[in-house]
Parts: C-alpha cells; sequence; structure tokens
C-alpha cells in the first residue's frame, strides 16, 4: 500500500440522496474500533459481505488485492484502505441488505471508508429472475458501479482456500477458451477485479495530485 492511502482516512461526505433515509441501528453494520483482525497483509480494498453467505470470503481469497472485513465497516487505522466494495447474494434477502447498508454509508454512519460499489453474487445457476434484476437496479441506484459473478458450481464443492488466486498483471485467458474454475480464476471475475483496481489506483493518483497541488 501507498504512503497515499494511508493520508485517505477520512472522506468528503456523501450527498444523500433525495427520499433516502438512515436505516435504524439494528439494520447497520458495526464499523472496526481496531484494525480488522487476522489480515496478515494490507490489501487495496476490503470486501464487506452484507450478510452471511453472500461470497466476501470467497472473493476475498480469490482476488488478491481485496481482504475480507468480516461483515464490519473498516475503521480506516493505520494503513488501512478506506475503500471499500459491498457483496451480496442474489437474493430479496441480500439485496435488502446491501440496500440497508448502502443507506447506512451515505448518512455517514459507516465509518471514514469510502464505497465504490456492489459486487452482487449468483444465488443459483442460469438468468437473473426479473424480480431480482429490478430490485438490484434499485439498490444500485445508492452503489455506483455494480459487479456481478456468475454461478461456479465448481466454486460450491471446495473450501475458499482451494481456489485459484488472480493478481494485477495476470493475463486474461481468451473468451472463447473454456477455463476450469478451479484451475483459474473464471474472466468475467478477473475483469472484476481489474475494473476495482483501476478504480481504486484512479482514486489514489487523483488525491496524491491534489494533495501535492495545495503544497506551497
Amino acid at each position: 500500500m501507498t504512503a497515499a492511502m494511508s493520508k485517505l482516512g477520512l472522506r468528503k461526505q456523501t450527498p444523500q440522496p433525495a427520499g433516502v433515509v438512515a436505516p435504524p441501528e439494528s439494520r447497520r453494520a458495526p464499523v472496526w474500533e481496531r484494525p480488522v483482525p487476522g489480515i496478515g497483509r494490507a490489501p487495496l480494498v476490503w470486501l464487506l459481505g452484507v450478510h452471511g453467505g453472500a461470497g466476501a470470503t470467497t472473493l476475498a481469497h480469490v482476488l488478491a488485492p481485496a481482504a475480507d472485513s468480516s461483515r464490519r465497516w473498516p475503521g480506516v487505522f493505520e494503513r488501512e484502505s478506506p475503500y471499500v466494495v459491498l457483496v451480496a447474494r442474489e437474493t430479496i434477502a441480500g439485496l435488502t441488505r446491501a440496500h440497508d447498508l448502502l443507506r447506512q454509508h451515505h448518512f455517514g454512519f459507516g465509518g471514514p471508508s469510502e464505497v465504490l460499489g456492489l459486487i452482487t453474487v449468483a444465488a443459483r445457476p442460469g438468468r437473473m429472475p426479473v424480480e431480482i434484476r429490478r430490485y438490484r437496479d434499485v439498490v444500485g441506484s445508492l452503489a455506483g458501479p455494480m459487479w456481478q459473478v456468475p454461478w461456479y458450481e465448481e466454486w460450491t464443492l471446495v473450501e475458499a482456500d482451494a481456489l485459484p488466486v488472480w493478481s494485477p498483471g495476470d493475463p486474461l485467458p481468451e473468451r472463447k477458451r473454456k477455463i476450469d474454475p478451479l484451475a483459474e480464476v473464471p474472466l468475467e471475475v478477473r475483469e472484476i477485479g481489474a475494473d476495482i483496481v483501476a478504480t481504486v489506483r484512479e482514486k489514489i493518483d487523483a488525491r496524491t495530485a491534489f494533495e501535492e497541488g495545495e503544497e506551497p
């Protein structure tokens, strides 16, 4: 993590969307009052699973620059990243929980972190039900960028630490080539990782340029 990252603990207040109200305290995720435990490296971005089984732990293993914030907002202590991507399963309950946490964030109750967007993870094989797609769009209006992880049956058959890992700079496989999701990270997931990393780097570069411009 760069020195610029350590300066990003405080974010500008996010404008509150019209007609949106803060969730009750019982529907909010807690904020860590110490550095996120169990993290052996400083991640570029946190994945916040909005409910159990969302898929954040799996994606945090598969995407090398990410780490699981254990269902809490990071407190942005020491050299922790302020950047958070919410992760929800594509069910009404999962999206409702994502909606709660996005409202929490917009009202300033999510600590000093900055939400980059929302990843939704398929809850079943096949096409996304129309009802889920419509509600996902509603929730996404508060999230900004959204990404979608398809259903990989093979991923349900092993523990997360048995899955392959993507790192920035890894070559993308050819779209026409069929891959084994237990041997290679699928193209769709690699693209999500690359998109998130690019977004974080743009924010760090913009903040660094701003700070350098302020110096006498």
